[in-house]
């Protein structure tokens, strides 16, 4: 029964996944008598080995394509296939055919009890949690780009664990943003959550500086003027020490650092080291920028007005029958990652049920659980859940060895349990290797409280094994998804939204008026969204079984191009309040525009990935140099120089897709 209760509670974590309190009650009431029902559907025709296939096939199906419908009913159909497997492993015969599905009931309603607690005792702690989270990323990122004070530095490491750094910033601001949004808009307001919100607009504004913040010293300075560095290194630390400790809760009672900026800058630098001091004192003022947002964290809370323009209404499914028939419809083609992906589960859990009744394996049913927990929608994601799954499985093994070996006491054991639990769910959505590994350590505490605890280490690994390589096949078979063949069409929406932005500044250097300068950064939130996916694109490649060096190469390098023109479109749009619309200014707006709008045209007539990849590799040393010198004049620019730099960087990307020399 204890297991039972805790795997319903499993299954219900699962299925709530909406900030909204009306809405996790609605998904509650959706939830319960779904998981009874699915439940005591399995105890029905766990006996009849074909009607159980083709009901699975059937029921899965249906389960997996309500994601289509709303995503909240996308994670209950989920979490009620995965209660289904949990049903399965908890079956024995004799049984009354309703124990199991109300103690798995009863779980969900045990995680509702303790949720509703959480909800009245700490409200907002999830977002609270990811607030916290995203500052910790910010410090790991402003740490690093202040290594070339005292390191020898190299760009392409530097330009990769950055881009990581903000792919996980772009997902955590988002969630939260998303998050705080839906409660704003369903009337949940506090002041606490305007805090957190608060905190947020200051994080994606830290984020911006620190986008503008790389150096690297120069041999003129670390000669001359190498105690300069070392400050500057100093104050650096001090602020990102500062920023990882943040949260809503502690900032009134967190001393901020003591910074002389005033000293800093009025630092006497060696003459023959002037001309490359311009970065170090550009990376110093982007780092007070950032001192003077850390202390409006301690300005006490006001109402933060958000525009409704740019709140995402909440996804409520409409119960028109007709609409719901039609969205369904509309998405059973092959087109449809939401069919695709339905279609591969189904595949997977049907296929694992019949070779586990086939072979009659022992607690063969962790097979379709493993294929589920694994299966992503393209190959690059479920390669890398294999692995993850894989290494957690056999490292929690590994201890569950040594917990064999030692003979454990049975008095232990439920504190193994209880930990074990507690850990999986703070690590299910953070490092999935790490859940696996504690989920490990669950399952043996729990059958060793009945008594099988023996017989758990082959069958869990054998189950593994197969588990991953079922789904891997329909993935491999089913549209896998090739993240290289994806790419240009990626880089291709990349370079749009740079035109985009570049339009819509023309536009706001001709006007000036508030309007205007909400839709400009709208725009630059679109660019740092679509970089971030150009290089997600990269790391999805790498993640991939297949993968050759110099297809990655190449995508890395449009990657880092890409982030070059980020930055100067960044360093303008930071600027743009100085600069006047001119003639000169008005000339290189359009020609940068222009170059953007042909590159564009050039990636739609290349947008098959063996050809574009084949140009640029002629081009490769070309582009390398390019931006190698952009990066290091961009400190040192006028907003003219800044245009004309943009148009050059352009340029040498059509150069290499044009297979034309410069």
């Amino acid at each position: 029964m204890g297991i039972a209760f805790s795997l319903g509670s499993i299954s219900c974590g699962f299925a709530d996944t909406s900030s909204v309190t009306k809405y996790r009650i609605y998904d509650f009431a959706i939830a319960l008598p779904l998981f009874f029902l699915i439940s005591l559907g399995i105890e029905l025709v766990f006996p009849h080995s074909w009607l159980f296939a083709g009901s699975l096939a059937i029921v899965s199906f249906a389960l997996f394509m309500l994601a289509v419908l709303t995503p909240r009913l996308g994670a209950i159909g989920f979490a009620a296939i995965l209660l289904a497997i949990y049903a399965m492993l908890l079956h024995l015969e004799g049984r009354p055919v309703w124990m199991i599905p109300t103690w798995l009931t009863g779980g969900a309603v045990w995680y509702i009890f303790w949720q509703a607690l959480a909800i009245n005792f700490l409200p907002n702690q999830e977002s609270k949690d990811i607030l916290s989270d995203l500052y910790q990323v910010l410090a790991k990122k402003l740490m690093l780009h202040d290594q070339g004070f005292v390191l020898a530095t190299d760009k392409n490491q530097i330009f990769i664990k950055s881009a990581q750094f903000r792919s996980q910033i772009a997902t955590l601001s988002h969630t939260l943003e998303y998050r705080i949004h839906q409660q704003f808009c369903c009337g949940e307001d506090s002041a606490k959550l305007q805090d957190i919100y608060r905190f947020l607009k200051i994080a994606e504004r830290i984020n911006e500086q620190t986008r503008l913040m790389y150096f690297t010293s120069t041999p003129l300075l670390k000669q001359y003027n190498p105690q300069w560095l070392e400050n500057i290194h100093y104050a650096n630390q001090q602020i990102s020490q500062y920023l990882a400790q943040v949260s809503v809760n502690n900032v009134h009672h967190l001393a901020l650092p003591d910074i002389d900026f005033r000293t800093l800058r009025q630092y006497q630098v060696a003459e023959e080291a002037q001309n490359e001091a311009i970065t170090a004192h550009s990376f110093i003022n982007k780092l007070d920028i950032i001192y003077l947002l850390l202390q409006e964290l301690k300005n006490e809370s006001t109402t933060v007005t958000i525009t409704p323009q740019i709140i995402s209404k909440p996804i409520v499914l409409t119960w028109k029958w007709q609409d719901i028939v039609s969205k369904l419809i509309n998405q059973m083609t092959l087109k449809s990652s939401y069919f695709r992906h339905a279609l591969r589960g189904t595949l997977s859990l049907t296929t694992g049920l019949i070779v586990v009744r086939s072979l009659n394996l022992d607690f063969g049913f962790w097979t379709l659980m493993t294929s589920l927990l694994i299966l992503r929608p393209n190959l690059s994601m479920t390669w890398t859940r294999l692995l993850q799954r894989l290494t957690g499985t056999v490292c929690g093994l590994i201890v569950v060895g040594g917990l064999l070996h030692f003979q454990v006491s049975t008095d232990i054991l439920p504190f193994v349990f209880c930990i074990a639990a507690v850990l999986f769910f703070h690590t299910s959505a953070r490092h999935y290797g790490f859940a696996v590994f504690f989920v490990t350590l669950f399952v043996f505490a729990g059958f060793s409280l009945n008594g099988q605890g023996d017989n758990i280490m082959l069958p869990r690994l054998d189950n593994t094994v197969l588990g991953v390589f079922i789904p891997l096949v329909f993935v491999f078979i089913l549209t896998p998804g090739w993240q290289k063949k994806a790419f240009p069409t990626q880089l291709s929406t990349t370079i749009k939204g740079y035109t985009d932005y570049l339009i819509s500044f023309h536009l706001y250097l001709a006007n000036k008026d508030p309007q205007h300068i909400e839709k400009l950064q709208r725009h630059l939130q679109d660019c740092v969204v679509y970089d971030t996916n150009l290089f997600d694109h990269w790391m999805g490649y790498l993640g991939e079984p297949q993968r050759n060096s110099q297809t990655s190469e190449h995508i890395l390098l449009c990657s880092r191009s890409s982030n070059i023109i980020l930055r100067i479109l960044t360093q303008l749009n930071e600027n743009k309040e100085q600069i006047i619309l001119n003639d000169q200014i008005e000339s290189e707006i359009k020609s940068a525009t222009h170059s953007l709008i042909q590159l564009q045209q050039l990636l739609q007539q290349t947008l098959n990935h063996t050809e574009l990849f084949k140009h640029i590799s002629k081009q490769e040393q070309l582009i390398y140099q390019s931006f190698t010198y952009i990066e290091d004049e961009i400190y040192r620019l006028d907003n003219t120089a800044l245009l004309v730099l943009l148009s050059k960087e352009v340029r040498s990307f059509v150069n290499a897709i044009n297979h034309q020399p410069q």
